[in-house]
């Protein structure tokens, strides 16, 4: 499945192109900032994008989303919630941004709306489970090997401290595990 064709299957009568628009983000621009009103669904064309929360201890990197993949963290039923984490790019990316909007104001069959909402939920599910399987009480060697086994030459992209913070440990760890080629 690319993109939001699983809508337009979905909803064949109706259009949908008004809902979508294609964001360019730069290295270093945001997605979304954390306590931002979440409207929208993502999918990511190309580029990789970085989920953090911060807190008064600091930042942790929650998950990476890179092409190819869908952004649902902002999936809701038409209540306004905000994000919890940031979204910031971290090389120049090409979004699909999906307006939750064309699901609330339009006059939809309730059973369609209710599978695409199954499917999204889905889809978020699966996401979810996968990064949690890689960051899960497992020593770091594990956790590194099965993030690079799951997601092949995605961490050469990322930043050291970035990767750092996804798998808790710090930046000069990495750096010492490299230097004695265990990484």
């Amino acid at each position: 499945m690319k993109g939001f064709d699983f809508v337009f299957k979905r909803f064949p009568n109706y259009q949908a192109a008004p809902w979508m628009d294609v964001i360019g983000l730069k290295k270093g621009q945001l997605l979304l900032a954390q306590g931002q009103v979440l409207a929208n669904l993502f999918w990511i064309e190309s580029g990789i994008l970085r989920e953090y929360h911060q807190d008064g201890e600091g930042e942790f990197t929650n998950s990476f989303i890179f092409e190819g993949n869908y952004y649902l963290t902002g999936f809701y039923f038409g209540s306004h919630l905000r994000s919890s984490f940031t979204v910031e790019a971290l090389e120049d990316c090409n979004i699909i941004s999906f307006s939750m909007g064309f699901f609330q104001e339009r006059d939809l069959d309730h059973q369609l709306v209710l599978d695409v909402f199954k499917e999204i939920s889905m889809l978020k599910y699966q996401y979810n489970l996968q990064w949690k399987l890689i960051n899960g009480k497992k020593l770091f060697l594990e956790k590194w090997e099965s993030f690079k086994q799951a997601y092949p030459g995605l961490w050469i992209r990322i930043p050291q401290k970035h990767l750092a913070s996804y798998f808790k440990v710090s930046s000069q760890y990495i750096s010492k595990l490299k230097a004695d080629r265990k990484l």
